[in-house]
């Protein structure tokens, strides 16, 4: 999607909404996390290269996981501030933390941006959503039981790990035996039947068993990608990757507009105290884990497309609206996660087109 048709489409949501106000507010939820996430995920995935993504593997572990936990503190130090208990500040930060930069991917897939950047930027949302995710529910756990003790918390904290590592070794099983299956069928739809089968199998399968179902769609759709690139007798048509393109955006384009629906503009000023301390805190967030990667070697104009690609989507509003309702400063973290997600979708509509030009415009060798 271009930058206008995203914001084109938030805004007749946020239309509808003013005529039917809170309508569509638990289906954003729900929907995002069970009927729009996993395509999301697997497209996102199917599109990545694996030999890339192992080249760029110290970036990409750097911002999916100090890079996760660092905004999260950030955000947690900045509510602090205002007097939000560590729990609630901390499970906001959890919540900010994955980045979704459908815009700024928009604008790579149209002009020519070197495989390194796209690809460090676009692992970055997928593995940070998971690892988000984990976090949140590490944070959401501790508040259940009570309790942010070490003991408590490293107890959810072996579960999680547990859950996203099985949940690979899930998704990596589930892509070899369909793609075992699809060798030698050249029929599209059956092809495409498939891979559907990885995207909702493995995402569903996982939380069946209690592991992660990101990790697990995630794993899944590279897995298939590269026996799909590797198999000689495993070929994929080209109306399968049309049919992935096709549903992507049509995931997109209804996500936008439950998000506008969804959003009460009214009430982002409730508590203004909490939602400007989370807006300071992200885009400081930004800045200090783009950051992270000054050592490695990177042209700082490619670090500002980092910083640009911070914008918040669909998942952290899905996961703030999913939190259960006797959650200490629920409707603060609901409102400061809406106004999170317009405040940077803004900021990238008017800045990701010149720090994208200027990024492609460097010239590197990596």
């Amino acid at each position: 999607m271009k930058l206008w048709q995203i914001l084109a489409v938030v805004g007749v949501g946020i239309a509808f909404g003013v005529f039917e106000p809170g309508r569509f507010t638990y289906s954003l939820g729900h929907a995002t996390l069970y009927v729009f996430l996993p395509p999301l995920l697997f497209e996102a995935a199917w599109n990545l290269n694996y030999k890339a993504i192992v080249r760029q593997w110290a970036a990409i572990a750097t911002l999916a996981g100090p890079g996760v936990i660092l905004t999260a503190l950030i955000v947690a130090g900045a509510l602090a501030i205002v007097r939000v208990p560590f729990g609630p500040a901390l499970l906001t930060g959890a919540i900010l933390s994955a980045t979704d930069p459908i815009a700024v991917v928009a604008v790579f897939r149209r002009m020519r941006v070197p495989k390194t950047l796209a690809t460090v930027v676009e692992c970055e949302s997928l593995f940070n959503d998971a690892v988000a995710v984990m976090l949140y529910r590490i944070v959401l756990g501790a508040l259940a039981v009570g309790s942010l003790d070490g003991v408590a918390i490293g107890q959810i904290v072996l579960q999680s790990a547990a859950g996203a590592a099985g949940g690979v070794v899930l998704g990596v099983a589930i892509a070899f035996v369909v793609a075992r299956g699809l060798r030698g069928r050249g029929d599209v739809a059956f092809q495409i039947a498939a891979t559907a089968i990885v995207a909702y199998g493995a995402y569903f399968a996982a939380d069946v068993l209690s592991l992660s179902g990101i990790f697990a769609t995630i794993a899944g759709g590279i897995a298939l990608r590269y026996y799909e690139r590797t198999w000689i007798t495993l070929s994929i048509a080209d109306d399968v990757n049309r049919f992935w393109d096709l549903g992507a955006l049509v995931a997109n384009v209804l996500v936008f507009f439950l998000v506008g629906a969804a959003l009460q503009i009214g009430e982002l000023t409730r508590q203004p105290a909490f939602v400007i301390a989370t807006l300071v805190a992200i885009a400081v967030s930004r800045i200090v884990v783009a950051g992270l990667l000054l050592p490695s070697g990177y042209p700082r104009a490619w670090l500002d497309v980092i910083r640009v690609a911070g914008m918040r989507g669909a998942l952290s509003l899905a996961l703030a609206l999913a939190l259960p309702p006797l959650v200490p400063y629920r409707q603060a973290i609901v409102d400061a996660s809406f106004a999170v997600a317009l405040a940077t979708l803004a900021a990238s509509t008017l800045t990701v087109r010149r720090v994208v030009q200027r990024a492609t415009a460097t010239r590197t060798g990596l």
